[in-house]
């Protein structure tokens, strides 16, 4: 059956220019306003009344930058160099990408449709335009204010010019988290790298607000909740799950939370969490998020499988593990794990490469079937109390998802290894590769 899916000009823009990412899940609204110059400047100028609308000089806030802004999904911090830098994607794999290049979605130009067989792509897709509807109607904060004065809350425009901060009648602060993507049906995901950044919430009490989205409407629910509880874990992530009515981490941490107006009578004017705010380091909370780091430029010498063949394989794609010879490594352009091995027996197994073994969970890899019973490469040396620290907590719920054969690399021979995790009895084997 063929789908036919109306998607938004942004998204169908960022579809077309996808080749350019093609070698690096690295970018951000930078990367995509050049792409889109490069590649399709007919499409880019979409308001007569901005002559510079398409360049990369448009405002912060504005122009193509802003329409990306609300298409891009929030997928982690990496470290260039000597600085950190923030990276995007459209959603949270570039699914819709590689599906886009391998001919599985197909883009008419005149009507801005999407067309495919795949049912799933197009949920995704409908998602993606869902999502990019919720982002653009939470950011404008002032309209919904505006029609909403018995909130008894208002922006601070003098303090918070351009950040969604708005302040109660009692001096209560509160910043409106950003709405990343929808998990599931039932789970949100929210991206609070706005709310932790920078030296705001150590000047201010502020407190997060949810706006919680509905199928009808962007602007649902308001809950709230107390800074001293997110400075103590400092999540770069929170989920909603609107079955359980309930906050949580990537850790489990589980979040009180209020209605709006239960937080208006209960939490802390601006002057409150002291102790909690003077505690708060934002730099060192950036280091436990660095998801990879980037020497000089993205570019080859930080691609995973560059790492896996020249460290691993030494530019040799056989090896031999369980009795069976590797005859042919593939990078999978499905969505799911980065490689497909095929052995000499015809069957073919699934391997995740990634430069530190957090990363499987951080990448939240752990949660999606595209995973399921895949080995994991990372490019760092086996440690089980590590691995155990790592996985261990997602074992109950996830055992399936959760990798049993780790390849690494000897830290002093240089040399290939490869270990079997036995998760119900928390024990290990190395096992035999060469």
């Amino acid at each position: 059956m063929k789908y036919t899916v109306r998607i938004p000009k942004i998204l169908y823009l960022s579809l077309l220019i996808s080749k350019y990412a093609k070698d690096s899940m690295y970018y951000n609204t930078n990367d995509l306003i050049k792409w889109a110059n490069e590649m399709k400047p007919d499409l880019v100028r979409t308001r007569k009344d901005k002559d510079e609308y398409k360049f990369l000089d448009d405002t912060n806030f504005g122009g193509l930058r802003g329409n990306f802004s609300t298409l891009l999904t929030f997928r982690g911090i990496l470290k260039k160099n000597n600085t950190y830098t923030t990276y995007y994607g459209v959603g949270k794999n570039d699914r819709l990408f590689n599906a886009y290049k391998k001919g599985e979605i197909i883009l008419d130009s005149h009507e801005y449709y999407a067309y495919t067989y795949n049912e799933n792509l197009k949920k995704l897709l409908e998602n993606e335009a869902r999502g990019l509807t919720i982002r653009e109607e939470q950011a404008h904060i002032k309209v919904f204010l505006k029609n909403s004065e018995d909130l008894g809350i208002y922006r601070d425009n003098e303090n918070f010019k351009k950040i969604a901060v708005v302040k109660s009648l009692n001096n209560q602060y509160f910043l409106r988290i950003l709405f990343n993507t929808f998990v599931n049906d039932n789970i949100i995901e929210y991206n609070m790298y706005n709310y932790l950044s920078g030296t705001k919430i150590k000047q201010y009490n502020i407190h997060p607000l949810f706006v919680i989205p509905s199928n009808e409407k962007s602007w649902d629910k308001i809950f709230v909740m107390d800074a001293k509880d997110i400075l103590k874990n400092a999540p770069l992530f929170i989920y909603y799950d609107k079955t359980k009515d309930k906050f949580y981490d990537s850790k489990e941490n589980v979040y009180n939370h209020y209605t709006l107006e239960e937080g208006l009578n209960i939490l802390s004017d601006q002057n409150g969490n002291i102790d909690e705010r003077l505690l708060y380091n934002w730099d060192e909370v950036k280091d436990n998020y660095i998801q990879d780091r980037v020497i000089e430029s993205f570019n080859n010498s930080t691609d995973e499988f560059y790492v896996f063949l020249e460290n691993f394989l030494k530019w040799k794609k056989e090896f031999k593990i369980y009795d069976k010879t590797v005859c042919s490594i593939d990078v999978s352009s499905s969505g799911g794990a980065d490689v497909i091995i095929t052995f000499n027996d015809g069957t073919n197994q699934k391997l995740e490469l990634e430069h530190k073994w957090n990363n499987y969970i951080l990448h939240g890899h752990y949660k999606s079937i595209a995973w399921k019973d895949a080995w994991l490469y990372a490019d760092e040396p086996f440690d089980f109390e590590l691995i155990k620290k790592i996985f261990s907590p997602y074992i109950k719920e996830y055992i399936n998802f959760i990798p049993k054969v780790y390849l690494c690399i000897n830290s002093i021979t240089k040399e290939k290894e490869a270990y079997e995790v036995d998760w119900i009895n928390m024990s290990y084997k190395q096992l035999d590769i060469e």
